[in-house]
């Protein structure tokens, strides 16, 4: 059975219950990132509980964990490989949680309203990489990979624009109170860009290659 197959057939319902896990991990994951980028780029009040939502999010990760433990203790030889790609996945959303908490703490740095051409521009590839929340997650539910590769093509894209930001915020004049939490800010975007990509590219791509795509590093 292929990847593809086994996503949109018949799963055990040790892994049915992981995908709903990971839907949950996704869509609070989203939640989280537009609540603490806002308050990052929109200087909007934070209403969200930041640390609720990482909890969610961390408690699925362990049940998805446990899921596929027990699915391989039954039947150890069966289907290995995509197992390994959904604790993959797994991974990928929870990182997504932590870099959410970043950008809430990089606000904190500010000791002035966020505002500003170069602060446009970072909200532009924070809208941006908040449109592919759903796109990735459709593309590994629904083993799409015509989704996946409209994610990773789009984040090619906004990898580029990334970098002319920060190359932007390194020849800036701005205050080290703006600079620092717009970098930390623009930084911890393009890290969620690319853990949205891994998740996508678990559908066209073999484990061993899931994260080989353009990053900062």
């Amino acid at each position: 059975m292929g990847f593809l197959d086994f996503l949109t057939g018949n799963q055990p319902p040790l892994i049915r219950d992981s995908l709903d896990d990971i839907k949950v991990m996704m869509d609070t994951g989203r939640s989280l990132f537009a609540a603490s980028s806002g308050r990052l780029l929109e200087n909007e009040i934070l209403d969200e509980d930041i640390a609720a939502h990482q909890a969610v999010i961390s408690k699925r990760e362990h049940s998805v964990r446990r899921a596929v433990l027990e699915h391989l203790n039954i039947d150890p030889k069966r289907e290995l490989v995509l197992c390994m790609k959904l604790l993959t996945v797994a991974q990928e959303a929870e990182r997504i949680g932590q870099m959410g908490r970043v950008i809430e703490w990089a606000a904190t740095l500010a000791n002035s309203p966020r505002i500003g051409t170069i602060v446009d521009q970072i909200r532009e590839l924070r809208n941006q990489t908040l449109s592919q929340f759903d796109v990735a997650r459709d593309s590994f539910l629904e083993g799409d990979a015509n989704k996946a590769r409209d994610v990773q093509s789009e984040h090619d894209r906004l990898d580029a624009d990334l970098r002319k930001i920060l190359d932007q915020l390194a020849n800036s004049d701005l205050s080290p109170h703006q600079i620092v939490p717009c970098t930390i800010g623009a930084s911890s975007i393009g890290r969620i860009g690319e853990h949205l990509t891994s998740i996508a590219r678990c559908v066209i791509e073999p484990l061993h290659r899931v994260r080989e795509h353009g990053d900062l590093s």
